[in-house]
């Protein structure tokens, strides 16, 4: 069975604010709108094995014009280099990301980084690269991509691993849950 290295964070993605990372799904209610106006997805990515209970989540807020995503977050599995059989879980969360019409369709992209707290067993720092992106129907279906890379440093600040989410982009998808 594995066990994660890290911990569910919330986490600094660029300018964005952040929000604590899918420790439920995304309730309109957080993101102070009314349930009539934003619309609220909810899905999975397939990436982690299913003994984990917090892991491959994805959720987001859009109002009904769809213009801008309101809040977005997913939970994440990346795996090390050194030690493939101990991953580390977290998750990321990102707010106010702005939307392009693409025919019945909308589109949002985001990259940032962001430092994880210290690996609890080793004391090593862990910094992240990200991005994602997504197209979210006007039918109610969203599918998107997700990537990582986690570099590992020791206090020195030498290299000791990378951690990523795979050679390709994770994929998931969500639908719109009903209000």
């Amino acid at each position: 069975m594995l066990k994660p290295r890290g911990t569910i964070v919330a986490v600094l993605i660029a300018l964005l604010a952040t929000t604590a990372a899918l420790a439920a799904p995304v309730q309109a209610s957080d993101a102070g709108a009314h349930s009539s106006d934003t619309l609220r997805f909810d899905g999975t990515t397939r990436q982690c094995p299913p003994s984990e209970s917090h892991c491959a989540r994805v959720a987001f807020l859009m109002p009904k014009s769809m213009r801008k995503v309101n809040e977005f977050a997913i939970e994440y599995e990346a795996i090390c280099q050194k030690d493939p059989s101990n991953p580390i879980l977290d998750g990321v969360a990102a707010t106010k990301l702005r939307t392009a019409r693409a025919g019945r369709s909308y589109l949002f992209t985001a990259a940032g980084n962001y430092d994880l707290g210290d690996d609890p067993a080793t004391g090593n720092k862990r910094h992240a690269d990200v991005k994602f992106g997504a197209r979210v129907g006007t039918h109610g279906h969203a599918k998107g991509t997700f990537e990582a890379t986690i570099k590992v440093t020791d206090a020195n600040g030498q290299w000791v691993d990378t951690c990523t989410t795979g050679q390709t982009p994770v994929r998931w998808t969500a639908t719109r849950a009903k209000t």
